[in-house]
């Protein structure tokens, strides 16, 4: 039996926008956008164990190789250390470290003072790590940015040059050779397998976009819409490109063209720490709802 007699603290602390300031607004929310979110990036293997679904895809990307709790912490969900023994021989059978995925509304704990997953997965051990904010958008709501010449600054010149923009979807192979080359991969790890499944599981579901400046590929950008949500993934720039807007107006076109579409509502996952994507997203007027974290073996 792992002592649990420490006081727990949570290990992150998000700042939220007001309208998701109740911690019962968060846990509707929160449980809305995980089921979501499962749909949007599936994971190769899933398997729900009591209220832990454990899902598997190789090793790529925690978000679909972690454990996660299903319902908040009351009278039908005790954790034990049994819960997480059992995820480690699950992940162990599949040559994948244990680690876990927390949202924060699930972790608060109840009325009866009954926590959630965290505290004892601290006491085993394991150490938090990559607070994450899951932020939404009301396309009904949204203003759209009106569009302008799209131009770029020479590095270290101080001039400015016009360069036009082109971005429109593309194909899962095309965009993936694209995805890995502005990743730095090259020759045949360029594509990623593991995103070569996750689309071929998405079908038409997958909008995969790309924007090219000049000619050359400039960023890139996946969209998938289910139901009225419209979520947004792997949003790729190319290093030598940033700074230049490529990134902002392909997500732009993203959001014109998924809400002309019918979707109300855009979400996506960022880095808590990631300043240039939370100033991109942030401006276009994506808010926080809750955060997550993980627990990892280090």
């Amino acid at each position: 039996m792992i002592a649990q007699d420490v006081a727990y603290h949570q290990p992150f602390t998000f700042k939220v926008a007001s309208a998701y300031a109740s911690h019962q607004v968060r846990l509707a929310r929160c449980l809305r956008l995980e089921a979501v979110c499962f749909a949007a990036w599936p994971a190769q293997e899933e398997e729900r164990r009591g209220n832990l679904l454990l899902r598997a895809a190789g090793g790529y990307s925690m978000r679909i190789n972690s454990g996660v709790p299903l319902l908040p912490a009351g009278t039908s969900v005790a954790w034990n250390e049994g819960h997480v023994r059992d995820a480690e021989a699950w992940y162990a059978a599949r040559g994948l470290p244990p680690q876990f995925r927390l949202p924060e509304p699930l972790e608060g704990g109840d009325a009866n003072g009954m926590a959630g997953l965290d505290p004892l997965l601290t006491a085993m051990g394991y150490t938090a790590a990559d607070p994450t904010l899951v932020q939404e958008l009301d396309l009904d709501g949204w203003a759209e940015a009106p569009e302008t010449v799209p131009h770029a600054v020479a590095r270290d010149s101080g001039a400015t040059a016009s360069v036009p923009r082109r971005y429109a979807m593309v194909a899962h192979s095309a965009w993936l050779t694209a995805e890995g080359a502005l990743r730095g991969r090259t020759g045949t790890a360029t594509e990623n397998p593991v995103l070569r499944g996750l689309l071929a599981t998405l079908g038409s579901t997958g909008q995969t976009w790309l924007l090219h400046a000049g000619g050359l590929p400039a960023a890139c950008g996946l969209g998938v819409r289910t139901g009225d949500d419209y979520a947004i993934f792997a949003i790729v720039a190319c290093p030598d490109l940033r700074r230049q807007g490529h990134g902002r107006a392909l997500v732009t076109a993203m959001l014109a063209a998924a809400r002309r579409d019918g979707a109300r509502a855009a979400w996506l996952q960022v880095g808590q720490g990631n300043a240039p994507a939370r100033a991109l997203y942030e401006g276009l007027g994506f808010a926080t709802s809750y955060g997550y974290w993980y627990r990892v073996r280090r």
